[in-house]
């Protein structure tokens, strides 16, 4: 077991330390409890007209259907980049993720009532499925993706981790803190299968016969210039989106802000960690 390979179990052992934070936050220090419950109603209070349509149809890319069919097309795009192992490794991945957030939600279940909002959710909610599904798929793509397009695959990925993430919330299905687990639950297991593929790599170096046949460089050239145009779109429209609400209301935005001071911080929070991981995770994967 080489320098690397240490660093990136570190790095897995860090967001297992980060998501036991996150429970005992959720589940036993005041101030987070409180701050997971005004965010969670502010989400929930947005939940109106458009807004519903939009989550609801945002939270199916979280189901398991929807999963399973995205994970196989990542595995099959690596395959047809010449990357066997890179394919196993994300179905694993995906696999291993899916199974331990349904084992960590029955081994933590633990009764969370909001007590000022007619909601109630399972005690079997943390972490979130979805998120955990999303961030997984987000990261999945950092590990397909050609080495010079993994960024444009973190912060597209980022934004499926974010529209799952927040939809889950603002339907009452989740606190703020079970989607913030998910996302530490998938990307310590990326780093656990980045390391094993470091490892595998240096111990039995793959064949690159695969990976330079015309058909393999055809697909990096295209995944490379797509991932970045799709990349760069999303980026404008996110933001021109998000501009326009805010201008075609701007009071009523900043009067909710002021009246919701700790969803703003929450949300933010969210916002912070979807974008974050998927793109230290494809710092990480380029240096390999």
């Amino acid at each position: 077991m080489d320098r690397r390979t240490k660093t990136l179990l570190g790095m897995a052992a860090g967001c297992a330390v980060l998501f036991a934070f996150v429970v005992w936050g959720a589940y036993a220090w005041g101030p987070g409890q409180s701050l997971d419950l005004q965010g969670f109603t502010g989400f929930v209070m947005s939940n109106d007209g458009w807004v519903s349509a939009v989550t609801m149809r945002l939270t199916e890319l979280g189901n398991a259907p929807q999963v399973a069919a995205m994970t196989l097309s990542l595995a099959a795009f690596a395959l047809v980049r010449g990357r066997p192992r890179v394919a196993l490794a994300v179905v694993a991945f995906v696999a291993a993720t899916s199974i331990s957030s349904q084992l960590l939600k029955a081994l933590l279940s633990h009764p969370r009532m909001p007590p000022i909002l007619d909601y109630t959710l399972g005690p079997e909610a943390l972490p979130s499925g979805h998120a955990t599904a999303a961030m997984s798929l987000a990261l999945a793509g950092v590990l397909v993706a050609p080495r010079r397009a993994r960024l444009a695959a973190a912060v597209i990925g980022s934004g499926l981790a974010l529209a799952v993430g927040a939809s889950v919330v603002v339907w009452a299905w989740h606190y703020p803190s079970d989607v913030l687990a998910g996302y530490l639950l998938a990307t310590g297991w990326a780093l656990v299968f980045l390391a094993a593929l470091h490892e595998a790599d240096s111990r039995a170096p793959a064949t690159e016969r695969w990976a330079g046949t015309a058909l393999a460089r055809a697909s990096d050239r295209i995944a490379a210039n797509g991932l970045a145009i799709v990349a760069a779109a999303g980026a404008a429209a996110a933001v021109l989106a998000t501009g326009g609400l805010l201008l075609a209301d701007a009071s009523a935005a900043t009067c909710f802000a002021r009246e919701h001071t700790a969803f703003v911080v929450v949300a933010g929070g969210i916002a912070s960690a979807a974008l974050v991981l998927p793109v230290t995770m494809a710092g990480v994967a380029r240096r390999g």
